[in-house]
């Protein structure tokens, strides 16, 4: 029998198929992850907030993440690493997440630099910490008030609520 592509035997094996160069290539790639919604998760970020806006109500501080003691108190970013922590078992850094990304975009917003953005989106970890950076930066600056971090708390709280109206 002559050896032919295309699924003729050639002693007793089927031929094997010709791959396409595109074929070739594809072996080698590896696949682009994919951002998945945060389905069900802007109920969860609201209540980090809720709990991180009453932790910078009782005291909020610049240039630290936390002070404790007779009068505990945090920055913005520190608030909600420490709500996220109080709200039961998980990683903490996963259950803030969603939270800062909501902050973020708040904070984008309340700049006039675009609406809603992708909070409702998995932000990639380096994206997230990059967004830890520009809040951290922001409650920091000289002249901040605490009205104003609360004021952003209040706005991302909203955006929460409104995505989770909206189912996700």
């Amino acid at each position: 029998m002559t050896p032919t592509i295309g699924g003729t035997r050639t002693r007793g094996r089927p031929a094997r198929r010709r791959r396409s160069l595109l074929d070739r290539i594809r072996v080698f790639q590896r696949p682009e992850p994919q951002a998945r919604p945060w389905h069900g998760r802007p109920d969860e970020a609201y209540r980090v907030l809720e709990d991180a806006r009453a932790v910078l109500a009782q005291g909020w501080i610049q240039n630290r993440w936390f002070v404790s003691g007779p009068a505990p108190a945090a920055c913005l970013v520190g608030a909600v690493v420490h709500a996220a922590r109080q709200g039961g078992p998980g990683d903490p850094a996963v259950k803030a997440g969603p939270a800062l990304d909501y902050l973020w975009d708040a904070w984008q917003e309340s700049r006039g630099l675009g609406g809603a953005g992708i909070a409702a989106w998995a932000a990639p970890r380096e994206l997230r910490m990059a967004r830890v950076r520009d809040l951290t930066r922001w409650n920091d600056q000289r002249g901040r008030t605490r009205e104003e971090v609360l004021g952003l708390v209040d706005l991302a709280a909203s955006r929460a609520i409104m995505a989770a109206v909206r189912g996700g």
